[in-house]
C-alpha cells in the first residue's frame, strides 16, 4: 500500500499533487483505504510478541453483531477502499461463520478491493479452507513463529506439526479445486528464537512454492520483550498508518491503531456514527495534527510504539 501524509488545511489540491508527485506520498484519503473489522475479540494462541496476552484478561469480549457487520461493509461497498480484512487483534477462524462473512464482503464491495485475513493456522481445517476458497477470499496470511517444535511452542503456544498439516492441506483443497485464490502467504517474525531457524524456513516455503515473508519485530505499542529482539530498538515515526487504514472493534468501536491492544484511544463507534463522519471527524483531524506535531499526549500508544 502506498503511503499518505496529512496537508495541511490551506494547501490546494495542486499542492498536494506536486508533493505527491515530488515524493510519492499521497494526501490523506476522505475515507480509508483500508480497513479491519474485528468479527470476534478472542484468540487461541499465546504468542510471546503479542499483546492480547497481556490485554485480554481485563477487557471485554465478544463477537460483532451480524447488522452492524452488514452496516460497516455496505459502507465500505459505496466507496473506492483498497481492503477489506474482516480480522483485528484477534484469530478470525475462531469465527466459524467467517467464510460467510467474506461472500457478503464480495458481494457488495467494488470489483478493485480486496479480501485479506492473517491466521495462525490452528483451525485452517479443511472444512475452514473449503469455505474460504469457496466465499473468494484473496489473500490468506499465515503466521508461522518457529519451524521446530521447540521453538514454535515458545513462540505461539501451539502445535506446530497440526499447524502444517493444515496448511498442506489447504493447498491440496485449493489445487483439487483447480482454484488460485486465496493467494498463500506465510509471514515469520524476527525474533532470536526464530532467527537461527530462518534458512531452513525459506527452503521449505520455496519448496512447496509458497511465498514467505520475514517482518521485523514491534513491542506492539509496550509489550516487553525480554531478550527475544535481534537488534536494537528505536521509536516508531512517521507513521502513516492511521492515515491510510481503519480499525474497528467487537463492538463497533474505532479505534486508532491496530497497536492499540489497550483500546486507549477510541474514535466513535459505528453503531452511532458512520466510518466516514468519524474519519473526518475534528477529533481524528486533531490527533493527527498533534502527532505530526510531536505532541504525544494524548497519544501513548504512539510513544509506547517501538520497532526492531
Amino acid at each position: 500500500m502506498a503511503t499518505y501524509y496529512m496537508p495541511d488545511d490551506d494547501t490546494s489540491k495542486l499542492q498536494q499533487l506536486i508533493t505527491w508527485a515530488r515524493t510519492k506520498k499521497r494526501p490523506r484519503p476522505s475515507f480509508p483505504r483500508a480497513i479491519q473489522i474485528q468479527t470476534n475479540s478472542r484468540c487461541n494462541a499465546a504468542c510471546l510478541f503479542c499483546g492480547y496476552t497481556e490485554t485480554h484478561s481485563c477487557q471485554e469480549h465478544g463477537s460483532m453483531d451480524d447488522g452492524l457487520f452488514r452496516k460497516i461493509v455496505d459502507e465500505c461497498g459505496r466507496h473506492h477502499i483498497g481492503r477489506i480484512s474482516p480480522y483485528l487483534m484477534n484469530e478470525p477462524l475462531l469465527d466459524k461463520n467467517l467464510p460467510e462473512k467474506i461472500r457478503y464482503i464480495n458481494q457488495v464491495k467494488k470489483w478493485t478491493t480486496k479480501t485479506k485475513i492473517n491466521t495462525n493456522g490452528a483451525l485452517l481445517t479443511p472444512e475452514m479452507s473449503e469455505g474460504l476458497i469457496d466465499a473468494g477470499l484473496r489473500h490468506l496470511w499465515v503466521s508461522v513463529q518457529g519451524y521446530s517444535a521447540d521453538t514454535y511452542k515458545q513462540s505461539m503456544g501451539l502445535n506446530l506439526d497440526k499447524t502444517l498439516a493444515n496448511i498442506d492441506e489447504f493447498l491440496a483443497i485449493r489445487a483439487r479445486k483447480g482454484k488460485k485464490l486465496p493467494k498463500l502467504s506465510i509471514t515469520t517474525i524476527r525474533t532470536s528464537l526464530v532467527d537461527p531457524e530462518l534458512e531452513y524456513a525459506r527452503k521449505y516455503w520455496g519448496e512447496r512454492d509458497v511465498v514467505f515473508k520475514v517482518h521485523n519485530l514491534d513491542n506492539r505499542s509496550g509489550k516487553d520483550l525480554g531478550d527475544v529482539s535481534v537488534g536494537t530498538f528505536r521509536r516508531k515515526m512517521n507513521c502513516d498508518l492511521f492515515l491510510k487504514q481503519a480499525y474497528v472493534l467487537f463492538n463497533g468501536d474505532m479505534i486508532l491503531c491496530c497497536h492499540d491492544w489497550r483500546r486507549t484511544v477510541v474514535l466513535g463507534n459505528l453503531n452511532e456514527s458512520s466510518i466516514e463522519d468519524i474519519w473526518n471527524s475534528e477529533n481524528f483531524i486533531s490527533l493527527i495534527r498533534q502527532y505530526n506535531a510531536g505532541d504525544l499526549s494524548n497519544l501513548d500508544v504512539c510513544r509506547k510504539c517501538f520497532i526492531s
